[in-house]
C-alpha cells in the first residue's frame, strides 16, 4: 500500500477515533505497542515523518510567512500560492513580480519531528522478537534516514545544531539538561554521515514507491555531502573572520576536512551508479526533447530513486494533492485558475545551446515564423520550457511582445526594449493592452500568451518562455485547478546523482572521471557537444576564490539539467557565491516582434520590463538560529554570523 494512502487512513482513523467520555477506553488510538510491534503499524508511524521531511517541492515557500497562519515553507495556508512563492523564483531561475530573495528564511526548527523518530530508534528495540532480524534492521535504518534527512534541513540552513538522539523529558527537574549546546557545523554533519551509514547498511534494497530504500540513503548521502564539502573549501573565503560563531565552528569547517566529505559523496554516487537497479531515462527516443519533459511525468522511469507521491484521486483540499499545473500555465487556453505565474529568464535558456537571434552584423535574424526560434535548441532545453509554436491541451503557444513597423539597423538600436530608444517611438513599436487594440492594419499585435503592455505578472509571460518541467499534459483544462494536479516530485534521480559524483570527483582531482559523468547527461539532453573541452582559465576574480573553467561548466551543467528542481538557490549558498551572483540582478527577457512590410520575426534580448531585482546579501549564507528558540536555550549561542 502507498505511502500516501497509509496516510489518509490515519487521518480517518484521527477524525472517527475521538471518544467524548474520559471514562471509556479510547477507540480507534494506536498506542506504542499497537505501532511499533508490527510493520504495518510502523509504516503508518513512518507515514507522517514522510509528511514532514523537508522536501522543496510544489508545496514549498520560500518567503518568510506567517507562522500562525501555517507559513512556515513546508506547511503553508494557502497552499495553492508556492507557485508563486517557490524557491525557483527566489533564485532567479524564474521570475515574478511576488517572490524575491528571501535572505532571512522562516524559523525552520523540526525538533518535534526529530523527537518522534528518536523515540521509534529509542523504544523499537523493545519490539524486536516480533521481526525476523533483517526486517528489524530495514525499519530501524529507515528511522536513521529520516533523522538525517530532518537533520539536513537544520544544517544547510544554520551550520552547527543541537544534536538530540534522546526523547527528552519535559517534566525533568533538571531543566538545564533539556537545552543542548550547538555541536559545531562539522560534528552536524558527521552526524548527518553516521546516520545515513546506518541506512545505507540496513534498509532494503528495493521498496514500494514513495518510500526510501538503502539507495536512496545513498542518495541523500550524496546530496549532503557534496554540500559539507563545499562548505568546508569555501566558506573560508567569506571574511567571517571575527565572527564568533565562525572561531568557534559552528558556522563553517576546517577547510582541510573538504576532501573527507567529498570522499563520502563519490563513494555514495559510485555505490548508487554501480547498483545496477537505476538508468537515465531514455524511453522517448529519438525525440530527446520529449524524452526529457517525460523524465518528470512518468511515475516508472528508472532513474527516479525516491519519489514523494500525490494523487488526484484522494478528496480535494489535502496536502496529497498541488497547483503545479493552475500555476504554470496560462488561463483560459490551458488552466482553469488564476494562469501562469511563473517564467524562465533569458538568462536560464542562454545557459543551453541556444540559436542566434543577431547576424555577424548584429542584426536581428529574421525568422518565417515565431515557432522557428526552437531550430537549433538542445533539445533539453525544450523539454524545460514551452516556446512559441508548441502545443499543450490542444491549444499552440502564441508569445509575441508586439509589432516594428520597421527595423532596419542592429539590434542593439532597441537599446534593451528602452521606451526612450528612437527605434522604439510609439509610431514605429507598436504594443497592445489587454482589452485593447488587438489589430495593427490587419496584422496580430501582441500574442495571446502576451506579453502585453501595462500588465503585471499574472498570466501574461513576461520572458518569452513558459516553465514545461513538471507540467502533466494529460489533464483537461477545465481540471487544470488549485489542488487538482497529483504528479509526483522527484526527491532523488540519477541525473543528479551523476552531477554530485562529477563535482566531487574533480574536487578530488579526478577530472576525467568527473567529464565522464557529465558527458553522460550532455549525450541524453542532445547538447552539441557532449563532453567539455579542458579548460583551466582562472576564474578567481569573479568568485573570490580559486576555480577554474572546468569547474564552472560542471556548475554549470547542474543549472541547466537541475532547472526548477529546487537546488539553484542551495547550490549557490553552498558555493559560497550566491551574494555575487544575485547582486542586484535582473533577468533578460526574449521578446518577439512581427515586421509586417517584411512578412518577418524578430527575436531581441532585453531587460525585464518591470525592472525588478534580486539581491542576496552576504548574512544569506546562515540562516539566524530562530530568536524564540534562543529565548528558550541560551546554549544556542553565539548567533550566526552577520545576524
Amino acid at each position: 500500500m502507498k505511502l500516501k494512502h497509509i496516510l489518509f487512513i490515519a487521518l480517518l482513523a484521527c477524525i472517527f477515533g475521538s471518544c467524548n467520555d474520559l471514562d471509556l477506553e479510547p477507540k480507534g488510538i494506536l498506542g506504542e505497542a499497537e505501532l511499533f510491534g508490527n510493520e504495518f503499524g510502523v509504516k503508518k508511524y513512518f507515514t507522517g515523518l514522510y509528511n514532514y521531511l523537508p522536501i522543496e517541492d510544489f508545496n514549498y515557500y520560500s518567503r518568510s510567512g506567517n507562522p500562525d497562519n501555517g507559513e512556515t515553507g513546508y506547511r503553508p495556508g494557502n497552499y495553492w500560492e508556492a507557485g508563486k512563492f517557490s524557491q525557483m523564483n527566489m533564485s532567479g531561475e524564474a521570475i515574478n513580480g511576488w517572490m524575491g530573495v528571501n535572505n532571512n528564511g522562516f524559523g525552520y526548527w523540526p525538533y518535534n519531528r526529530i523527537r518522534e523518530v528518536n523515540n521509534f530508534i529509542v523504544n523499537f528495540p523493545n519490539y524486536k522478537s516480533s521481526y525476523d532480524e533483517a526486517l528489524y534492521n530495514a525499519l530501524l535504518g529507515e528511522a536513521y534516514f529520516l533523522r538525517a534527512y530532518f537533520y539536513f534541513g537544520l544544517a544547510k540552513r544554520y551550520g552547527g545544531v543541537p544534536i538530540v538522539t534522546e526523547v527528552q523529558d519535559p517534566t525533568t527537574s533538571d531543566k538545564e539538561s533539556l537545552n543542548v549546546k550547538r555541536a559545531t557545523e562539522y560534528d552536524t554533519w558527521k552526524f548527518i554521515h553516521d546516520d545515513l551509514q546506518f541506512a545505507m547498511t540496513n534498509m532494503k534494497a528495493t521498496t514500494e514507491v514513495g518510500r526510501a530504500n538503502r539507495y536512496a540513503a545513498a542518495a541523500l548521502m550524496s546530496r549532503t555531502m557534496l554540500y559539507a564539502g563545499t562548505i568546508a573549501k569555501y566558506t573560508q573565503y567569506l571574511g567571517y573572520d571575527t565572527e564568533l560563531a565562525y572561531q568557534q565552528g559552528f558556522a563553517g569547517i576546517d577547510p582541510s576536512k573538504a576532501n573527507e566529505f567529498f570522499q563520502y559523496a563519490y563513494d555514495a554516487g559510485k555505490m548508487i551508479d554501480n547498483s545496477g537497479l537505476y538508468s537515465l531515462y531514455t524511453k522517448n527516443y529519438p525525440d530527446k526533447a520529449t524524452n526529457f519533459a517525460n523524465v518528470f511525468i512518468d511515475a516508472s522511469s528508472p532513474e527516479n530513486i525516491f519519489i514523494k507521491d500525490y494523487d488526484q484521486t484522494v478528496p480535494g483540499d489535502t496536502r496529497l494533492r498541488h497547483s503545479y499545473d493552475a500555476m504554470m500555465c496560462p488561463n483560459p487556453d490551458m488552466s482553469s485558475f488564476v494562469g501562469a505565474q511563473s517564467y524562465p529568464p533569458l538568462d536560464l535558456m542562454r545557459m543551453y545551446d541556444f540559436p542566434a537571434i543577431v547576424d555577424a552584423e548584429g542584426k536581428p535574424i529574421r525568422f518565417d515564423e515565431r515557432s522557428d526560434i526552437r531550430e537549433g535548441m538542445e533539445p533539453r532545453l525544450r523539454g524545460t520550457c514551452y516556446f512559441d509554436g508548441d502545443e499543450l491541451r490542444g491549444k499552440t503557444f502564441s508569445i509575441q511582445r508586439g509589432i516594428y513597423v520597421s527595423f532596419p539597423g542592429p539590434a542593439s538600436d532597441a537599446q534593451d526594449g528602452s521606451n526612450n530608444a528612437p527605434i522604439n517611438a510609439r509610431t514605429n513599436r507598436i504594443l497592445a493592452s489587454k482589452g485593447g487594440q488587438q489589430l495593427y492594419e490587419g496584422h496580430l499585435i501582441v500574442g495571446t500568451h502576451g506579453l502585453y503592455d501595462g500588465t503585471d505578472y499574472e498570466n501574461n509571460c513576461r520572458s518569452g518562455a513558459f516553465i514545461r518541467k513538471y507540467i502533466n499534459p494529460n489533464m483537461a483544462t477545465s481540471d487544470v485547478r488549485e489542488y487538482r494536479s497529483g504528479q509526483h516530485w522527484i526527491v532523488f534521480r540519477l541525473g543528479e546523482i551523476y552531477l554530485n559524483t562529477a563535482e566531487a570527483a574533480y574536487e578530488l582531482g579526478n577530472k576525467t572521471e568527473a567529464f565522464d559523468y557529465i558527458e553522460k547527461i550532455r549525450d541524453r539532453a542532445g547538447a552539441k557537444v557532449t563532453r567539455p573541452v579542458d579548460d583551466p582559465t582562472d576564474l578567481s576574480a569573479i568568485y573570490g576564490y580559486p576555480i577554474d573553467g572546468n569547474l564552472q561548466f560542471i556548475r554549470d551543467e547542474r543549472q541547466r539539467e537541475l532547472a526548477f528542481e529546487n537546488h539553484r538557490w542551495w547550490d549557490l549558498r553552498r558555493w559560497r557565491i550566491v551574494d555575487r551572483v544575485l547582486n542586484i540582478w535582473k533577468p533578460r527577457v526574449l521578446m518577439c516582434y512581427h515586421i509586417p512590410a517584411e512578412g518577418k520575426y524578430i527575436y531581441l534580448d532585453e531587460w525585464e520590463t518591470t525592472n525588478k531585482t534580486w539581491t542576496a546579501s552576504k548574512s544569506a549564507f546562515y540562516e539566524g538560529i530562530p530568536q524564540g528558540e534562543i529565548n528558550k536555550n541560551n546554549n544556542l549561542l553565539p548567533q550566526n554570523p552577520l545576524r
